[in-house]
């Protein structure tokens, strides 16, 4: 067996906002940057119920199975386990780009 243990802060953030100074760095409009992009942010900004549920799923499909999770303070701990032996050819690990916004913020160790 091998384990992937994750932390998931549940303070409250506010939501990313795109202003002009950001879409001037990059180039484009803020309203071009609003409008390309408004249905990631969308996901990005779901309550946290819908983003650990994306987060379980996301590891699902790379074989890993939820079996506990914890609290400590602000931090929820979401424990996973799957066999070291996994045929890797098995597991589905075509990603979207807002799936990938999920786990860009996670250390290395604990990716998927």
């Amino acid at each position: 067996m091998e384990f992937r243990v994750i932390g998931l802060n549940i303070n409250s953030t506010p939501p990313p906002k795109v202003n002009e100074s950001n879409a001037q760095a990059l180039g484009v409009s803020k309203e071009f940057l609003e409008n390309e992009f408004k249905d990631s942010i969308k996901k990005i900004n779901r309550n946290l119920s819908l983003q650990i549920q994306d987060l379980l799923n996301i590891y699902g499909r790379y074989g890993w199975e939820h079996y506990y999770q914890g609290q400590i303070g602000n931090l929820i701990t979401l424990y996973f386990r799957r066999d070291k032996n996994l045929n890797q050819s098995e597991v589905d690990i075509k990603l979207s780009p807002e799936e990938n916004a999920i786990l860009q913020s996670l250390d290395r160790d604990q990716m998927p």
